[in-house]
């Protein structure tokens, strides 16, 4: 049996379109349409974070409900530092639901949630208890000497009760990275690359323990 390039072409055709219509469908299977994330609370599914530089951080999303007069408060490690805060309608809305800040890194955390949840026309109040991992703190490796672990090793020395429910932001640079170092602006000299250092910015709470870090994406230094 002759095969020809045109009995070729109709057949790769006729299979793309058979693949492009098993594919659309809804979230679910053949079966039919289904959510199959996973929703703990009476909202929306957690995604941790969403804008990919800072792991610490997540969003309660939405659901598609209208959230109103939310509060969030990060259950503290065993004499840890509890962080707590009101969310702003404002703020709900730009991020799409609740946002998490201060969770804690290569632990199990647990959130308490509350909040007035609004749909066609009916205000219910709930309040929600969420657990889930975040991992180990992760920074590059600027490949030399000047780096012996992730990021800020804290020990307080002593705190006065005033101050413990504060939260410190450290600003600091690592040495110029290898990949920041392959090129500079105005060769030979001039510009701002030059001073292209890797951050290392971070907030501590009053125990020295890590709340918050910036990871900068790696496709930053991409030569």
């Amino acid at each position: 049996m002759q095969f020809s390039l045109k009995h070729a072409a109709i057949a790769t055709a006729a299979a793309g379109m058979a693949l492009a219509a098993s594919h659309a469908m809804a979230m679910g299977g053949a079966s039919g349409a289904n959510v199959t994330y996973a929703v703990q609370g009476n909202i929306g599914e957690v995604v941790w974070n969403p804008h990919k530089i800072a792991p610490l951080t997540a969003v309660i999303r939405n659901g598609g409900y209208e959230i109103k007069n939310a509060k969030v408060r990060i259950v503290p490690k065993a004499n840890g530092q509890e962080i707590k805060y009101d969310v702003s309608d404002a703020n709900v809305r730009n991020h799409g639901g609740v946002p998490l800040f201060g969770l804690y890194a290569d632990y199990l955390n647990t959130v308490e949630v509350e909040y007035d949840r609004v749909y066609n026309g009916k205000t219910e109040h709930f309040k929600d208890r969420y657990q889930f991992y975040v991992p180990p703190v992760y920074m590059h490796s600027n490949g030399t000497d000047g780096q012996s672990h992730t990021t800020f090793d804290a020990t307080v020395l002593k705190m006065d009760k005033a101050f413990s429910d504060r939260l410190y932001f450290v600003n600091n640079l690592v040495r110029t990275p290898p990949q920041a170092s392959r090129f500079v602006w105005n060769n030979p000299m001039g510009g701002a690359l030059e001073w292209s250092f890797m951050p290392e910015n971070g907030i501590i709470d009053s125990t020295g323990t890590l709340r918050w870090y910036l990871m900068p994406d790696i496709n930053m230094y991409d030569p």
